[in-house]
């Protein structure tokens, strides 16, 4: 599956909020290359475009780069559960792959948002595992980093399907939940721009409730619950973009989600290095460069209220 570059028109809008500017940046680059030479716990592998992708993604904040880089790479190590084993081709995976759909489209909308949905292909409560599906998320976002530079992101999540019992698997009151929070906030260079919820149950309050402590509110600003399908994301953007399905020309579910699986399976060896590659060595940590998101990790042992499903 190939992700389609800016139109002239959505890189002059992306150009508006991220004014590009090459030498800036090239400087910009050599000092967080500098900075990394300095930490001895991180890996020094990364090569230039990827942190130019970074650094675009943290709307050219050095500062933030410099954050996000080290909260990346502790938690490849912190978190093997979402870290390891990072096989493609792993039954998990594969089973993963054909109960539910996730992918990339490949058009962007017309502001230059990149576009990912995530629904249930199988119903089946026992096909659906949080810590394979977080393992797939990441997988594909690590896919991205290398091949593009993102503006920001649109996440649309299908609820047609989904249970009760769907949503209990996802209750923040189990660790693995909010490991898997962790994994993908404020530990990746994509910024969010807006979350469609799709055919959401009448009890989908109770369940987001429950997730208000753990979210930032500029995160939960950026919800749009939806009780209909896809027809609510006509007003909000150019529907060619979407699925057949959904009334677009983006091809397929099938088709889309094929294209993804196949899309990691072809990098299934660049996984595998990168898993070794991509971790901090805790060993010589300068102590003066304490980690964050093991602070984080060490503080999800809270207690939360159960989820209440009425």
């Amino acid at each position: 599956m190939t992700l389609l570059p800016p139109t002239v028109e959505q890189q002059r809008r992306i150009d508006e909020e991220i004014p590009p500017h090459p030498d800036i940046r090239k400087k910009d680059i050599q000092m967080i290359r500098e900075w990394i030479a300095k930490q001895p716990h991180l890996p020094k592998h990364m090569d230039n475009s990827r942190l130019e992708h970074f650094l675009f993604g943290c709307k050219n904040s050095i500062e933030r780069c410099k954050m996000i880089l080290e909260r990346y790479f502790t938690a490849r190590t912190a978190l093997p559960e979402f870290f390891a084993v990072r096989d493609s081709l792993a039954p998990e995976i594969q089973d993963c792959c054909n109960a539910i759909d996730y992918f990339v489209l490949p058009s962007l909308t017309d502001e230059g948002h990149r576009v990912s949905v995530l629904r249930l292909k199988d119903k089946n409560i026992d096909r659906f595992s949080l810590q394979t599906v977080t393992r797939r998320v990441l997988m594909v976002m690590d896919t991205r980093l290398v091949e593009e530079a993102c503006l920001s992101n649109i996440m649309i999540l299908d609820l047609k399907g989904w249970s009760a019992a769907h949503f209990a698997k996802i209750s923040p009151t189990q660790t693995i939940v909010r490991k898997a929070m962790l994994a993908a906030q404020d530990s990746m260079p994509l910024r969010l721009h807006r979350v469609y919820f799709l055919n959401a149950p009448s009890f989908i309050n109770n369940v987001l409730s429950i997730f208000y402590p753990l979210l930032k509110p500029k995160l939960t600003q950026k919800f749009r619950i939806h009780k209909g399908g896809a027809s609510e994301l006509w007003p909000h953007m150019n529907k060619d973009i979407l699925p057949n399905e959904w009334g677009g020309k983006a091809g397929t579910f099938q088709q889309l989600n094929d294209a993804w699986q196949k899309k990691i399976e072809k990098n299934r060896d660049w996984f595998l290095r990168e898993e070794k590659l991509s971790k901090t060595n805790e060993t010589i940590r300068l102590p003066t460069t304490s980690s964050s998101l093991a602070n984080d990790i060490a503080g999800i042992q809270g207690s939360f209220r159960q989820l209440n499903i009425d």
